[in-house]
């Protein structure tokens, strides 16, 4: 119990959407399809006629609860490398409290687990003024937003810390999202006006969403207290007194993988819309002078509407409700948990409803970029979360990031470094012909006990992608 209560802490809830980001590729003129994902007015700034995303992929952990400092690396960690010395006898591994530092000042606590594929994507210029593109994408997310400390404190402790026993812990807060879906997404950008260099596009995508996993428990206000049974003082439980909340789950991949058959399901339990739009100003005199862009966009906008079962408690009743950690061994998946969490708290009641929503991560991107002509540039981003804190939906936590970098037709080099989620991170990337390879968090990769470093998360994309035919300038 204490290693599943630890590492979903640190996986779980442990923030961000930064990898969904790629800097490294959606800051680089050659990022074709890579790049409407912030901005979709960028299609028709295309160099090339014709731009293929094979297939790219990404993976991004990062939070402000803890540090991580373990003496095995989170990249072992996450994919299963943990040497044998640090393991128990069934291959499982022995994760220690200490494995993890709290960072304790006051401030609510987010965080985040992100997957993210896109799959076989093109763009197409069909004229110097215009272009098409239709791209695929699929997401899974797990995510904490806005805990407060004290109910971490006590879930990292498994309960144990005797210090907080007894103590009431009122209005605690607590966003929690996980959703898996994929979509299919519709380009068209445009040139509204140009004049001796200057330029302005305008470019809009939408998207229809095909969701196959969402769970959500939205804490409005909870207050509890841990409690230690006098007659066995191994029976500590956490104790609810008074809830205003709503929790909602779907069942569709309980019994089943993500299979290619369960992607393209019509049995699906998710389907909904989206929307993408944004504008961009360019200063480009010609090929020997420098250019400067300006962005703006608006973008995953929507949501799905998904097949499940919703609650919703405003009291929890004149007994307390209690949790053991006993209660949650032995489960396999965040719907498990949930489940656990629904029958303790309505005792088998009907649902409020068989239907909930989940938004998309709504943000608000700026841009702003500078490049010489012999490649070397500079790039300003800032992503600001467009959710309200209840939101039921992802969150994309604000970020901030300056990005140095070369760009050339075959080669491009940059270093991402950004402000996110209270800490800063800093990564490097690579493009030689079609392969790119990149990482915003460098160190989270390598981090460890053993080297003194203690990260809060990791990042890691690669891909495959390239343009053909060169577009008159």
């Amino acid at each position: 119990m204490k290693y599943l209560l630890i590492q979903g802490m640190f996986l779980l809830a442990a923030t961000s959407v930064s990898a969904q980001n790629m800097l490294g590729i959606s800051t680089s003129r050659y990022g074709g399809t890579n790049r409407l994902y912030i901005n979709p007015a960028l299609a028709a700034d295309s160099p090339s006629k014709f731009y293929l995303n094979v297939i790219t992929g990404t993976g991004h952990i990062d939070n402000n609860y803890v540090r991580y400092q373990a003496p095995f690396s989170l990249l072992r960690l996450l994919t299963g490398r943990v040497q044998p010395q640090y393991q128990n006898a069934n291959g499982t591994v022995q994760f220690e409290t200490d494995y993890t530092r709290e960072t304790l000042n006051g401030k609510p606590k987010n965080g985040t687990v992100w997957g993210e594929v896109r799959g076989p994507s093109f763009l197409i210029k069909t004229t110097e003024r215009s272009a098409f593109a239709i791209t695929t994408r699929f997401r899974a997310v797990a995510q904490v937003f806005g805990a407060s400390e004290s109910l971490l404190s006590s879930l990292r402790s498994s309960l144990s810390d005797g210090s907080l026993y007894g103590i009431p812990s009122r209005d605690n807060k607590l966003s929690g999202n996980t959703s898996t879906f994929a979509e299919v997404g519709l380009t068209y950008a445009g040139t509204l006006m140009e004049n001796d260099g200057r330029k302005l596009l305008l470019g809009a995508t939408a998207k229809f969403l095909l969701g196959y996993n969402a769970q959500h428990l939205i804490n409005r206000g909870l207050t509890y207290q841990i409690t230690q049974n006098p007659q066995n003082r191994d029976d500590i439980y956490l104790e609810v007194t008074k809830l205003d909340a709503s929790l909602a789950y779907t069942t569709f991949l309980e019994n089943r993988s993500l299979t290619p058959a369960a992607l393209f399901s019509t049995s699906a339990p998710g389907r909904g819309f989206g929307a993408d739009i944004g504008l961009t100003y360019i200063d480009h005199y010609d090929e020997y002078s420098p250019t400067l862009q300006l962005g703006i966009a608006l973008t995953d906008i929507g949501g799905l509407t998904y097949k499940g079962l919703q609650y919703a408690y405003t009291d929890v009743g004149t007994n307390p409700v209690r949790f053991n950690g006993n209660d949650f061994n032995n489960l396999n998946g965040t719907s498990a948990v949930l489940q656990v969490i629904q029958n303790k708290l309505s005792n088998s009641r009907t649902p409020n409803g068989t239907t909930f929503r989940e938004g998309l991560p709504t943000s608000l991107n700026l841009t702003a970029d500078y490049q010489l002509p012999d490649g070397l540039g500079i790039n300003l981003t800032c992503l600001l979360d467009a959710r309200s804190v209840q939101a039921t939906a992802i969150h994309r936590p604000t970020l901030v990031a300056i990005t140095p970098r070369y760009d050339a037709r075959w080669l491009s080099l940059a270093v991402p470094i950004a402000y996110l989620n209270g800490g800063i991170t800093a990564g490097g990337s690579i493009r030689v012909g079609p392969a790119w390879l990149g990482t915003e968090n460098f160190l989270g990769l390598i981090g460890s006990k053993a080297n003194g470093i203690n990260p809060r998360g990791l990042d890691v994309y690669a891909g495959i992608a390239f343009g053909l035919g060169k577009v008159d300038e």
